[in-house]
């Protein structure tokens, strides 16, 4: 096993960790081509599907020893953080694409939305439907008219937006108020502006591909 302190990569990344993962998500990261770092016991999808390990974070509690491990492996024994984020603190990417955060147990899932909303990552998580990712501030999109579009505001919240069934303009969003679930495009740009607090954008995952090459980096 060789101990890394952190790793960085000047690409897009995946990132597997051991909640729900299924056929599709082995497909697409092994198709992907980018590196796969697995958060703790996210190890054993990616060694039971023969997926190339580039690294390995965690407290180790759910995997075997990794003491012959040929990838390099960041310990984190802190109870304070869960594996996701300690994945978002030792990892440097463009940007990373995370599968096995969402599903299955609730509390997990909003866990995750939690981390997302902290990290200065620019964060995918990818859901059986579904990919979820902190608005930026400004975000410029061209995507097929009628194309699923959602804003979750994680406090309060004021945007503006062009090319929604539903505007937002005016509009003080936060969660336990006024939210933007359920919206669409009807045009084919639309362009979301921030100008306080910060919400998670939920498209879906088909349309993952697109949005990444018109993401602001």
């Amino acid at each position: 096993m060789t101990n890394s302190s952190h790793f960085t990569v000047t690409q897009g990344v995946n990132l597997i960790g051991g909640g729900l993962v299924n056929e599709q998500d082995i497909n697409d990261i092994r198709k992907s081509g980018k590196s796969l770092f697995c958060a703790d016991s996210g190890l054993n999808y990616a060694l039971k599907n023969n997926l190339l390990v580039s690294g390995l974070i965690g407290d180790l509690d759910s995997v075997d020893s990794q003491k012959d491990a040929t990838y390099p492996v960041i310990f984190d024994q802190s109870q304070d953080t869960n594996d996701l984020e300690k994945s978002l603190d030792a990892i440097n990417a463009k940007y990373i694409i995370c599968y096995g955060f969402l599903g299955g147990r609730l509390d997990h899932s909003l866990a995750s939305f939690n981390v997302i909303s902290k990290t200065k990552q620019v964060v995918f998580l990818i859901g059986e439907e579904d990919v979820c990712v902190v608005c930026p501030k400004n975000l410029k999109l061209n995507l097929p008219i009628g194309t699923r579009f959602a804003l979750f505001p994680m406090d309060k919240t004021f945007a503006k937006s062009k090319g929604l069934m539903w505007n937002l303009d005016g509009i003080l969003m936060s969660p336990n108020g006024r939210i933007s679930t359920s919206n669409e495009s009807i045009e084919k740009h639309i362009e979301i502006w921030i100008d306080d607090g910060l919400a998670l954008a939920i498209f879906p995952r088909n349309t993952l591909p697109t949005i990444i090459n018109q993401w602001p980096f």
